[in-house]
């Protein structure tokens, strides 16, 4: 049971860099392509849920509202659903395409501190 609201965020976060984490270490077979989308797809549901919680919590420090903004950045500017799609379809086999999706990721998790962020608030609650 979750005790209080730090805890339930706190949680949320370590579950994006646990799914971080296991894309990071993805290598490019055809399996890790559907690995990958597992992962981004847990990562996008738990940003939202974590944006949400910010705001519905009402939790005005500088820290959440900095992660708000990078969140609304990475969820406006990102996407890679129909692409992992068509490469599911397509070109499964080709492992450089499988490591250049999964870089693109990594890079716009990466961009604008998203995950160093989630990292550093998870590790101060």
């Amino acid at each position: 049971m979750i005790k209080d609201k730090d805890e339930y965020l706190n949680n949320v976060m370590k579950k994006i860099l646990n799914s971080y984490s296991i894309i990071e270490n993805l290598s490019d077979r055809p399996i890790d392509l559907e690995l990958l989308e597992v992962e981004v797809r847990k990562i996008n549901g738990f940003l939202l849920v974590l944006s949400k919680k910010v705001i519905s919590l009402g939790n005005n420090s500088s820290d959440t509202k900095n992660l708000e903004k990078k969140i609304i950045f990475y969820m406006q500017n990102y996407d890679f659903s129909r692409e992992i799609n068509l490469l599911l379809d397509t070109y499964s086999e080709d492992s450089l395409r499988v490591r250049n999706i999964r870089d693109s990721v990594l890079k716009s998790l990466n961009e604008n501190e998203l995950i160093q962020k989630i990292h550093d608030m998870s590790n101060n609650f």
